[in-house]
């Protein structure tokens, strides 16, 4: 035994040496040479922040999970078989659905929301609800350690009964018999806690996850920031340790005592199911039936990709079940290494794995494989693949199915399934399903390897639903995820084995194939990826007059562009909070207003950058804002401005901030609106034409609010839009919508007949990924190729 033990642990020495210091002496090589090794402020503030959630989460998780999972392994086999299922799909759903959840629980507009940010405690109160939501999804797991560990092993507990001891003697005791599990259970949720990326990306919170992903997404390499990379391998490689560890301790049977399991479904409904039900319930009004419509073939490409993860995920399982089958030392020695190769992987940041494997691929320099889906696959087996090679462990470590297959000694693989069928068709059951949502639901890997595309991974549509509040899509998504998870992993194994391989190979024909692309002619990028000057983090907000284009990107700048693209100047704008602009415009003095959404107010400068007027706060009355989005300039010197998140109205001003009145109101109606983005002014009439984003539609207004027209409806075809952005009258009789959904340029005439159609999704020349905002040049138009890190100057479109 001790023996064993020994090699097991000299295994995951040796793997993490073999995996960690080459990687270490690459980083040291390319980036310390000639430098002095020392870790900067900005990335030890990262990763002490980091730990320092990781261990809160770990503590409280397992503090509430344990003794749950002890409640549960006193109760029936069949009973806890059925809660033990409920924990795992719940562990299957994404951490930031459970975020999302309670996030909704407190809106923009609620009165908590108003109380919270009229006192100064936004950052807290995101905090607090990030806290809960990685509590709430976490605790199952030290709850599942505690069941399989204590799951025929009472005797503590029945000693403890018999004795009469007090509470705090029993919980001494269970403390130090379990200590060592305890552990294991704090650093396994902290890994993942660690590991996390969308849950602290949309709470605002910098760890280690979202911080190389902020990194890699400004244009730069894992190099650059090597001891968040170091980091986040060493937590891997100990959670790797630990994980292991679990999965070899031994059960005792004894005397099992059942007990109800109340506390159980309570602890489940306050933390996890309540939020998330809640939530689905708000989905069914407005457009939570639509998903289909707005993301079918979406949907379609995240099933298809789903299904191929769910396949190669089953033959990692019955791989590793062969593996630690065999009689042979050495074999079963390389299927523990294998496990912890998996488990590895799994816990490092899921940026990091997509920054390698997408690197890998890169330098191979296939084309097809950059454009389809199957460099997503690869990436999304490498990260769930731990769920199939810990099954196959499970199945191995039956002493039953170890005593078949030895009498048996199965000389093919059909007559080892057949062995070992029984306990292999529940562990790969529960793989199948757990697969195929932790696929649908994997955002971090999928916005990062998922070529562009007009149909992309539905989790690409969930986050930018979730960071442009549009709780309806979310929810209905979840939704669809759970289902698609339950109906995916039973119906795989109803199919036989040539279905199976049928289905597999249709799969990888599906994700090989790419679409129709229609790049828009003579376009010229400017920019790319970076957070210095004549490059972008996210540019959104952008406008342009007779001298200059302005734009304002993620980054906090404001820069300044000649109408050749050529960069002029830059300024660092004094901003603070969760937040920035999504909208700028410049009058006819040349003045420069901001939308400065976060901070709820409008923010004006002169043309040396001075500020020369501000105006607003938080809430819903009179000359208040909640997320304004966008400005514009009436013929008779009023100042519109749109804005979202409970509000959704346009607002009328004067040219010194004096408010005047509103038009509109939060609503799917006639006069109602979601999300107005942008707005534009028709010179000749003053008519508003607003982008209704959320509804899907532009909406045609009179200044005093009559409506006039509204123009086209959801969808992806000609005189359709989804998800309008960015709005610009470019004639007097037509104007041209920026869709952000369906990655183009749409014209429509005043009347609202479609008349042409640019662009498709790519980050080519000429394509575009989710475009936010548009402006007119000397020569034709400017976009703000947002997905693309970049702007794109359309020659000619103006006459075109």
């Amino acid at each position: 035994m001790k023996s064993t033990r020994a090699l097991q642990f000299l295994v995951l020495v040796i793997a993490s040496v073999v995996l960690l210091f080459p990687f270490c002496m690459f980083l040291f090589s390319t980036s310390f040479v000639g430098q002095q090794v020392s870790v900067p402020h900005e990335s030890l503030a990262v990763i002490v922040r980091t730990f320092l959630w990781a261990l809160g989460i770990g503590i409280s998780a397992t503090a509430i999970g344990w003794p749950v999972g002890l409640r549960i392994a006193t109760c029936q086999r069949s009973v806890a078989s059925g809660v033990v299922l409920l924990l795992f799909m719940s562990l299957a759903l994404p951490a930031y659905a459970v975020y999302y959840a309670w996030w909704q629980a407190w809106p923009a507009g609620s009165w908590l929301h108003n109380s919270v940010v009229q006192h100064g405690m936004l950052a807290i109160a995101m905090k607090v609800c990030v806290f809960m939501a990685l509590v709430g999804w976490s605790w199952p797991i030290p709850a599942l350690i505690a069941t399989m560990s204590n799951r025929e092993r009472n005797g503590l507990a029945l000693l403890h009964s018999v004795d009469g001891t007090s509470f705090v003697s029993r919980f001494w005791n269970r403390f130090r018999a379990e200590k060592r599990m305890l552990v294991i259970s704090v650093i396994l949720v902290g890994t993942l806690t660690a590991a996390n990326t969308t849950c602290f990306d949309l709470a605002q919170i910098s760890t280690i996850g979202n911080e190389l992903r902020a990194v890699l997404s400004a244009g730069g390499s894992i190099i650059s920031a090597p001891w968040l990379t170091i980091s986040g391998i060493i937590v891997a490689c100990v959670a790797s340790m630990a994980l292991i560890r679990c999965t070899k301790q031994h059960q005792h049977q004894t005397i099992v005592r059942a007990k109800s399991l109340v506390p159980v479904v309570l602890v489940w409904v306050l933390l996890t199911g309540g939020p998330l039900t809640l939530s689905a319930f708000a989905s069914l009004r407005g457009d939570g039936f639509q998903l289909w419509s707005q993301y079918g073939g979406d949907l379609l490409v995240s099933a298809t990709i789903a299904i191929a993860v769910a396949i190669l995920i089953s033959l990692i399982g019955v791989s590793s079940m062969a593996l630690h089958l065999s009689e042979s030392k050495k074999i079963r020695l390389l299927a523990n290494g294998m496990d912890v190769v998996w488990i590895l992987v799994a816990c490092v940041p899921a940026s990091l794995v997509a920054a390698i494997v997408g690197h890998a691929w890169h330098v191979v320099n296939l084309d097809y494989v950059d454009r389809s889906p199957l460099l997503l696959i690869l990436g999304q087996v490498a990260r769930i693949g731990f769920v199939g090679s810990l099954a196959g462990r499970w199945v191995a470590s039956c002493p039953r199915t170890m005593g078949l297959y030895r009498l048996d000694h199965p000389r093919s693989i059909s007559s080892l399934l057949c062995a070992v069928k029984p306990r292999l068709l529940l562990a790969m059951s529960v793989a199948l399903a757990l697969s195929i949502a932790m696929s649908l639901g994997e955002v971090a890997l999928t916005t990062q390897l998922a070529p562009p595309s007009s149909n992309q991974p539905i989790s690409v549509a969930l986050l930018n639903a979730m960071h442009y509040q549009r709780p309806q899509i979310v929810t209905s998504t979840l939704f669809v995820m759970v289902l698609v998870a339950g109906v995916g992993g039973l119906c795989l194994f109803l199919l036989n084995r040539k279905c199976i391989v049928l289905l597999f190979i249709c799969c990888v024909l599906v994700s090989c194939t790419t679409q129709n692309e229609t790049p828009i002619l003579d376009a010229r990028i400017i920019g790319s990826a970076g957070n210095s000057d004549g490059h972008f983090v996210t540019p959104r907000a952008i406008d342009s007059d007779n001298q200059v284009i302005v734009v304002i990107d993620k980054s906090g700048r404001l820069q300044r562009y000649s109408h050749e693209g050529t960069f002029i100047s830059s300024w660092d704008l004094e901003l603070s909070g969760t937040g920035f602009p999504t909208g700028v415009s410049i009058d006819e003095d040349g003045n420069i207003w901001i939308a400065d959404t976060h901070q709820h107010r409008i923010l004006v400068l002169d043309t040396e950058g001075e500020t020369v007027l501000e105006f607003g706060e938080y809430g819903t009355g009179e000359g208040q804002f909640l997320y304004p989005t966008d400005i514009a300039f009436g013929l008779n010197g009023e100042v519109f401005v749109s804005e979202y998140g409970g509000n959704d109205r346009v607002s009328v001003f004067t040219r010194d901030g004096e408010f005047l009145r509103s038009l509109g109101h939060h609503g799917e109606s006639r006069t109602g609106f979601r999300r107005p983005q942008s707005i534009a002014i028709d010179r000749s009439t003053g008519y508003l034409y607003v982008a209704d984003s959320g509804n899907h539609r532009i909406v045609v207004l009179k200044p005093d609010g009559e409506v006039v027209n509204i123009i086209s409806e959801v969808g992806r075809q000609n005189s359709e839009v989804l998800y309008p952005y960015g709005i610009l009258m470019d004639t007097p009789n037509t104007f041209i919508v920026c869709e952000f959904g369906n990655n183009r340029l749409q014209r429509f005439s005043i009347d609202g007949e479609s008349l042409e159609l640019w662009g498709s999704a790519g980050d080519g020349a000429g394509f575009l990924r989710t475009p936010w905002g548009i402006a007119v040049t000397k020569n034709g138009i400017v976009v703000a190729d947002t997905g693309n890190n970049r702007l794109q100057l359309l020659p000619d479109m103006m006459t075109n």
